[in-house]
């Protein structure tokens, strides 16, 4: 697996990295689930295989991007994913968001329509399945603070996040935790994490009520083994977008880790069509 570039960008509340995989336009805009970073992208950039420039940033709170104290709204990450398209002198992306990214990615879109020739959220929406809302809540508020050596790490990503294969595994410990005195600490910050799943409301619902506003191509990509987005949401979601449709993968929440080559092949071809 070839390593991205790092790129490092001036936001809002501080320095924000974005991994740069090289590649032919257009240029594509990755944004992660909660509790994740952008290196989660690896296995889905070298499936696409160079087909697109794909830039994943780790979003505020995660990864290696800035922890604030507070500002973890969806204003807050909309402002960041204008300082990463300014600070890397992009006009106009393919917007991709997973999950909590998928959020940002729509309320982007709604605030800068005319920066996103191509919108697709995956495997997340206005209402989520009981069953993946309640294991995101459990995964974020009871993870151990810190793991002791690596083997360690390992096992309890491996219970809590089983069938994937040992590479996946290697990776998730690689970058989803650094090195610190205490041993193996999470990148992710806990309090961002419990301010993004207990923060207010109000705004995501309006953000939900608006996607029929939404003027841009959509892709709503569904995991058809999760436990998050139903077929009924995904259904009603695509008949609201005015120019959308809806491809079911069989993945589980994390379709890019379960299914990278599958999405990449439909990722590639939405972001290539009727584009000059």
């Amino acid at each position: 697996m070839i390593d991205p570039r790092e790129r490092r960008i001036r936001g809002p509340a501080g320095e924000l990295v974005v991994w740069d995989h090289p590649g032919a336009g257009p240029d594509t805009l990755l944004l992660h689930g909660i509790g994740h970073a952008g290196r989660q992208w690896d296995f889905f950039a070298r499936a696409v295989d160079g087909r697109l420039r794909l830039l994943a940033p780790d979003a505020r709170g995660h990864g290696d991007s800035a922890k604030p104290a507070d500002a973890y709204a969806l204003d807050d990450f909309v402002a960041d994913i204008v300082a990463i398209l300014d600070g890397l002198e992009l006009a106009r992306v393919v917007l991709v968001g997973h999950s909590m990214g998928g959020a940002h990615a729509v309320a982007f879109t709604l605030a800068h329509p005319e920066r996103v020739s191509r919108l697709v959220i995956i495997d997340t929406g206005p209402t989520l399945e009981p069953e993946g809302g309640e294991r995101a809540r459990r995964l974020t508020t009871t993870r151990p603070a810190s793991f002791s050596n690596a083997a360690e790490a390992e096992r309890y990503i491996r219970a809590t996040s089983p069938g994937y294969s040992d590479e996946i595994y290697a990776h998730r410990v690689r970058w989803l935790l650094r090195e610190t005195p205490e041993g193996l600490a999470w990148r992710s910050d806990l309090a961002a994490l419990e301010r993004i799943l207990l923060g207010p409301t109000r705004s995501s619902v309006d953000l939900w009520d608006r996607i029929g506003e939404l003027s841009v191509p959509t892709l709503v990509v569904r995991g058809a083994r999760s436990g998050h987005l139903g077929a009924d949401t995904a259904r009603r979601m695509v008949e609201r977008i005015p120019d959308a449709r809806v491809v079911d993968v069989a993945a589980g929440h994390n379709v890019h880790l379960d299914r990278p080559a599958e999405l990449a092949d439909a990722l590639v071809a939405f972001a290539r069509q009727r584009l000059a």
